[in-house]
């Protein structure tokens, strides 16, 4: 009898499991990939500033109707006994209060604020073309579109 060689074929079951793989991890990076919005990048000339920290309240930022905490902020200038500028992030912001005014006495009230005085303030922002809240007298400047109404005030220094 003739004796026929007889080769072993390489089982390549191996390669179609690593392709389905590779097939599977594609198509699972596909769809869970985050990016919903296309990203188009454009060549310019223009200086782009660096990425900024969020600020937790910027007086820029500050909407009508938002909570305001802020903490250690600093009289610039007071604009009457219940109304005082305060530098809020960098920026100039009116804020408004009510006190009971105590007649013959230097602080006129609850608070002695001064140009300079650290405070804490809470409360929320309000737009100056709305009536004033009951019991604050105080005239707002013009040019103001929104102010800070004080809730609750505490003398840092």
């Amino acid at each position: 009898m003739a004796e026929i060689p007889v080769e072993k074929k390489s089982s390549m079951g191996w390669l179609w499991v690593l392709l389905a793989l590779l097939i599977l991890a594609l198509l699972a990076w596909w769809l869970l990939d985050s990016d919903d919005e296309a990203v188009e990048y454009a060549e310019t000339d223009a200086v782009v500033a660096a990425p900024v920290e969020p600020v937790a309240a910027g007086a820029g930022m500050l909407a009508v109707g938002e909570s305001v905490d802020l903490d250690n902020i600093r009289v610039t200038s007071l604009a009457g006994d219940m109304a005082f500028n305060a530098d809020v992030n960098g920026q100039n912001m009116l804020v408004l209060f009510d006190q009971t005014p105590t007649p013959g006495d230097a602080t006129e009230g609850e608070y002695d604020i001064n140009p300079g005085s650290m405070l804490n303030i809470e409360g929320s922002v309000r737009s100056a073309s709305d009536p004033l809240p009951e019991g604050v007298m105080a005239e707002i400047p013009a040019g103001t579109d929104r102010y800070i109404y004080a809730d609750s005030i505490e003398m840092v220094s």
